[in-house]
Order: C-alpha cells, then sequence, then structure tokens
C-alpha cells in the first residue's frame, strides 16, 4: 500500500458503523488520520457504539426511517462541515449512502442503481438483464394467501424462500418439498422493519432455485469503473432448512481455474449493479456443475471480519483503501496486494439449548498462529441453535501458510474448543 500521499485530517463521514464491518471501519479510518463524522441514531450512539467512542470525532444524528428528510440532512451537513468522502458500513443504509457522494460530487458508486444493491427482487432483474449466473426466480410473493394460487407442480425442489430486503439469514429457509411453505413464507415476512432504525422493508418474498454446491465470496474495489478484486472467500455454513455462517477461509484454497470463474462472475455482477467506484461484497454459490452464480451483490465492506482476513493475508487493509478512495487519496494505478499466506475466522455457536455459562476458545493450534479470539455471548445469557448469524458465542481468527494446515486448522479449533450451556 502507498501511505506516501496520504493528506491527514480530511473529514470522512461514515453512515452507521454498527456491526463487525463497522468497528473494523472505523479503526482503519484512525489508522488513516482522517477526521471522522458519523451519522447514526442517539440511541445506537449510546449503547451499541459506546466502546467506539475514542474512534468518533464528530456525530450526526439522523432518523434513517425517513429516507428523504435523511439524505438531505446528511448532505447539508456534510457541506457545513467539509465532509471529503463518504463510507458506509451498515449494509441497510448503503442506498442512502451512495446518494449522499453523488449530490456532494464525491467518490461513490453509481446511485441511480442503488435499490438494486439493497432489494434482491430488483438485483434478480439486474442481474438478468446482464445475462449474469444467478438462480431461477420461481415465483415473488406479497401475501401468504397467494400461496394457494401458486401451481406448486411447477415448483422445482428444493428451493429457497426468502425475503427480498434482509440480511444476516434472517427469514431464509431451504426446502425439500412443500408442506412447510407456508410457514417459511411466514418466517420471511415477520419482519417489516429494519432495527435499530426502522427502516420499512419492502413486502416482497422471493422463492428461488437452491443452489446446492459450495459457498463462496469476493471482496473487491471498483476504481473509476475497472473492477480490482482481493480475490475469493471460502464460506462454511449450518445444514438444514435455514443457513447460518460459521467460519470463512481466505484466500478458499481453490485451484485457479475455479479461482477466475468465480472472479469473472463477481466482475460481472459489480458492473451490472452500478458498483463503479468502492468497496463491494459478491456472494457466489457453485451449481451442480460446479458453475458460479451470482446470489447478491452490494457496495458495502464484508461482514464477519473479512477485511480482517484480507488484511492479515495480504498485509493490505481493504477498509483502508476503501477510506482512502472515499476522500480522494488513493493513487490512480492502485492495484490490490496479493495474498501471501491463508487466514480464517471461526464462530463457535450454541448446539443446544440453555444458560451460556462458559467458552474456553484456544490459544494455541499445531496448524495454525491463533491471531486473536473473542467471547460476544454474556454469560448466564440464554442460548440456543438457531438459523441467523446472531446464534454465536464467540468467535476465533488464525493464520497458516498453506492450504491443508488451515483446513486442519479449522478441525482443531472445533475439537479443542470447550463450551458450557447448563
Amino acid at each position: 500500500m502507498n501511505t506516501t500521499n496520504i493528506e491527514k485530517n480530511k473529514s470522512i463521514l461514515v453512515i452507521e458503523p454498527i456491526g463487525m464491518g463497522g468497528e473494523l471501519l472505523l479503526k482503519a479510518i484512525r489508522s488513516l488520520g482522517y477526521y471522522t463524522i458519523i451519522a447514526t441514531t442517539e440511541y445506537v450512539y449510546n449503547t451499541m457504539l459506546q466502546n467506539f467512542k475514542d474512534m468518533i470525532d464528530d456525530v450526526i444524528y439522523i432518523d434513517f426511517s425517513a429516507r428523504e428528510s435523511a439524505i438531505e440532512t446528511l448532505v447539508d451537513e456534510s457541506k457545513r462541515k467539509g465532509v471529503a468522502g463518504v463510507v458506509v458500513a451498515w449494509e441497510f443504509l448503503t442506498d442512502i449512502a451512495a446518494e449522499v457522494a453523488q449530490q456532494l460530487n464525491l467518490c461513490g458508486p453509481d446511485a441511480s442503481l442503488s435499490r438494486a444493491r439493497r432489494n434482491k427482487y430488483i438485483m434478480y432483474r439486474a442481474l438478468s438483464q446482464a445475462q449474469c449466473p444467478r438462480p431461477a426466480l420461481q415465483a415473488v410473493l406479497t401475501n401468504v394467501d397467494t400461496i394457494n394460487q401458486l401451481p406448486l407442480e411447477e415448483l422445482t425442489f428444493p428451493l429457497v424462500v426468502k425475503p427480498a430486503e434482509n440480511a444476516a439469514s434472517f427469514g431464509v429457509s431451504v426446502l425439500d418439498d412443500d408442506k412447510d411453505l407456508v410457514q417459511a413464507f411466514q418466517n420471511a415476512a415477520q419482519w417489516t422493519h429494519e432495527y435499530p432504525h426502522g427502516i420499512p422493508f419492502s413486502n416482497e418474498i422471493l422463492i428461488q432455485e437452491y443452489i446446492p454446491g459450495r459457498e463462496f465470496s469476493v471482496e473487491g474495489i471498483s476504481v473509476s469503473g475497472q473492477y480490482l478484486p482481493w480475490g475469493v472467500t471460502m464460506k462454511f455454513t449450518t445444514l438444514g432448512k435455514a443457513r447460518a455462517e460459521t467460519g470463512h477461509i481466505f484466500p478458499a484454497p481453490i485451484d485457479t481455474d475455479l479461482r477466475d470463474e468465480i472472479l469473472a462472475v463477481a466482475k460481472q455482477a459489480v458492473i451490472a449493479l452500478g458498483i463503479t467506484n468502492g468497496i463491494s461484497h459478491t456472494e457466489i454459490k457453485l451449481d451442480k456443475q460446479g458453475k458460479p452464480r451470482v446470489i447478491e451483490s452490494c457496495s458495502r465492506p464484508a461482514g464477519d471480519y473479512i477485511p480482517r482476513l484480507v488484511e492479515l493475508a495480504t498485509g493490505e487493509n481493504p477498509l483502508a483503501i476503501y477510506a482512502r478512495q472515499a476522500v480522494g487519496d488513493l493513487s490512480a494505478d492502485f492495484r490490490p496486494a496479493a495474498p501471501k499466506r491463508y487466514s480464517a475466522v471461526q464462530f463457535i455457536r450454541p448446539e443446544v439449548e440453555g444458560t451460556f455459562k462458559s467458552l474456553v476458545i484456544p490459544s494455541r493450534l499445531k496448524n495454525a498462529e491463533v491471531i486473536e479470539s473473542r467471547i460476544t455471548a454474556p454469560v448466564d445469557s440464554q442460548v440456543k441453535p438457531g438459523s441467523t448469524n446472531i446464534e454465536r458465542l464467540g468467535w476465533a481468527i488464525f493464520t497458516a501458510n498453506d492450504e491443508q494446515s488451515v483446513l486442519s486448522a479449522m478441525d482443531e479449533l472445533s475439537q479443542l474448543t470447550k463450551v458450557g450451556i447448563s
């Protein structure tokens, strides 16, 4: 990474730095020396962001549920405060971030396609128009009563039922037959507003082809329309009717031909969705023929500490690159650093329901170096196995020098971790 031309103390607007991605983004911005202004609510600032206040220089309180007035206020306040760049951590606010950046004439993705990056139904149409490989859409429902009008004999199982505008596996079901179709629809429709900002969701529920193969994501940045990926991340998930992520490895331990196929499809999706500038996270699965298909793509940093894995593997922090580009400090000839080793994160999830008492994560592994770990569930809290990414007790991040070592370390960590639930 070329740091010789970084201009210190530029003001950067961070639109809602909650979640894992927000924490890492704030740290990256602080390391660059930029003046950090965040857009959030007073409730979020005093609760979810209380441990990050030393990385925040100024705050703009915003009601994000009122989209147009939120954009107007952020544009006005950004002009008044001399904001030089706009970045976003919270997936649900990528559309607002794109619009604010465009109105300020700052670096960002195409705002006219921002809804296509948030609503999976609109995204499907944009990917279809670009002939990007994707799961087939079998039906779109807006009311549970319309299930009775579906020609069930024309549905192809297994299939996926999911809401058009949620995230983190909320409301997603994989069905082998139609007997649980009504329940799956109800599960998908139960969240009508985003938390914690109360942003209203659309009411579309998608019934899609199920893609059965391995899961990956691609982490990249676009510079003036040129797509520049750091590489491919391998993903691990739970099984059953609902899927939640249990771990990631970067770079994915796959052959170069498959890697290049995945990168090509990710590039196609990013271009179709107007991510002309800024960071992107594209999720991909392999079909029965082993060919990559795009599940979704968005103009945001990856969650689940994936940016940290990229940094450990390449020596380059993708969130710092994202922030530098946003304020105009990224050189035009930038090229992402190549991976030099493997890195992984593994999430510890409860296997039984009960009261969480303890979690012991090994600090040493035979096959890898443990970089850091964290217990995230409060002691004496009630826990149970679940279908989303929030039923986690803790996590560990580790690195290894070769493909076999990182894969062996995943198994070793699982075997050595001790969970106490009563």
